[in-house]
């Protein structure tokens, strides 16, 4: 590992559109006068999500972590971060460049932001980067690391002694709850042996563990969804008290972080006693949602946030299909238990036909199954359909802006440039 070549994010050669250009082209308009496909946002029900999120978690005094990764924005994030009642200090990150922007966004200077984290296992490759970020946002927030490997913690160890940086980092040690994505099982040999490489290194400290059971899109209501909550906190818990008997001394209780959206919706006190710590909630897709936050049965469709619209290009009537230009990149390739990539929620009239097929640029428009889909009204060639899709975080990733709506209206209000790259 001594030939790892330290890289860095490009942020000021990743250079983005101009919100200020794209505010005045854009404000104004109707949903009918833009070019397809396009990304949507109503801010009143991006607002409510998170204030609904922010109440929740008042309610349970469980402080909430917020993360960026389905929208990007800082408009977005604002919303996060002042949502009432308390507001939000923390945050997530999935890549650096959110964490750059984050840092020069002017919202850790304001003091909305007091703590980031780096949400993948630290890559080796990326420490210097890590500390230009720590170093951007001190004193007013502090950067914490996720750790999943020993070798991780030696690629800090040997950063820390190059550079003559005294500081221990700041680490969440992520733990494995059964979805094999990141982390270590929580009373594993693996996870008793990087605890031991973390309690006996003066390079980082441990601040807390966190989980994300993603396996919790499959919940079907929710007492699926609270089982996998309270699998969650036993997870981290018992990484925690693992660390405890290996003579873990933190200088605060560690936070236990939990969550994903459907646990975050689900989330509720009775698992709460008895901890090695205190609890942390996390989630993203909150804000937004979609269709797989809607087959959770936990939200329902009218409170998604974020759609695409776009034009019906062609009729097949022989074969009662339509096709519209929002394909696979448009709408992105994921599924879920609602049939299709993406359900026709406007105009009412046509509610009723699903996305059935994608390919990159086609998005084949197909009846959905029973009575709703056999009785639905022919498409017109030409007009404007919107599509809530499966999976916010993906959908939203194809776009360079998204136009933003109020109240469920048709009128553009303002234009959100989201960050890109790595």
């Amino acid at each position: 590992m001594s030939n790892i070549t330290q890289t860095s994010t490009p942020f000021q050669e990743t250079l983005l559109p101009s919100k200020a250009a794209l505010t005045a082209a854009f404000v104004g308009k109707k949903l009918t006068d833009l070019r397809t496909p396009a990304a949507i946002v109503d801010r009143s029900l991006f607002e409510n999500n998170c204030n609904i999120m922010a109440e929740k978690t008042e309610q349970l005094g469980i402080t909430f972590r917020a993360h960026v990764k389905t929208h990007k924005t800082t408009e977005g994030l604002r919303y996060q971060l002042q949502a009432q009642p308390g507001g939000v200090t923390a945050v997530v990150c999935s890549t650096l460049i959110e964490c750059w922007h984050i840092a020069k966004s002017g919202l850790v200077q304001e003091g909305l932001v007091k703590d980031m984290l780096y949400g993948l296992p630290c890559g080796v490759d990326k420490i210097q980067d890590l500390q230009s970020i720590a170093d951007s946002i001190q004193p007013h927030a502090v950067l914490r690391l996720m750790i999943d490997n020993p070798g991780q913690i030696g690629a800090l160890e040997a950063f820390n002694s190059k550079t003559g940086r005294t500081t221990p980092w700041s680490i969440f040690i992520k733990v494995d709850g059964g979805g094999k994505r990141a982390g270590l099982p929580p009373t594993s040999d693996a996870m008793a042996e990087l605890i031991k490489k973390a309690v006996s290194s003066s390079a980082v400290e441990i601040f807390g563990f966190y989980s994300h059971f993603g396996q919790s899109y499959a919940s079907q209501g929710e007492e699926e969804a609270a089982a996998f909550f309270a699998g969650e906190v036993a997870c981290v818990n018992s990484a925690a008290g693992v660390a405890l008997s290996l003579g873990a001394k933190p200088a605060k209780p560690f936070t236990l972080s939990i969550g994903a959206t459907p646990t975050a919706h689900a989330a509720n006190q009775s698992n709460s006693g008895d901890l090695n710590g205190k609890l942390e909630l996390h989630a993203g897709c909150y804000c937004c949602l979609d269709l797989q936050q809607v087959a959770t049965q936990l939200v329902p469709l009218s409170r998604v946030s974020t759609s695409v619209i776009a034009h019906v290009i062609s009729l097949y009537p022989h074969r009662s299909e339509a096709m519209c230009d929002a394909g696979g990149i448009a709408m992105a390739k994921d599924l879920g238990p609602i049939p299709g990539y993406g359900h026709v929620v406007s105009p009412e009239s046509a509610v009723g036909w699903e996305l059935g097929r994608v390919s990159q640029e086609h998005g084949t428009l197909v009846r959905a199954k029973g009575e709703k889909g056999e009785r639905v009204r022919h498409l017109e060639l030409g007009e404007v359909v919107r599509i809530v899709g499966q999976h916010a975080c993906m959908t939203l990733a194809a776009y360079p802006w998204y136009y933003v709506v109020e109240d469920g209206g048709d009128t553009v209000v303002d234009v959100w440039v989201p960050w890109k790259g790595w």
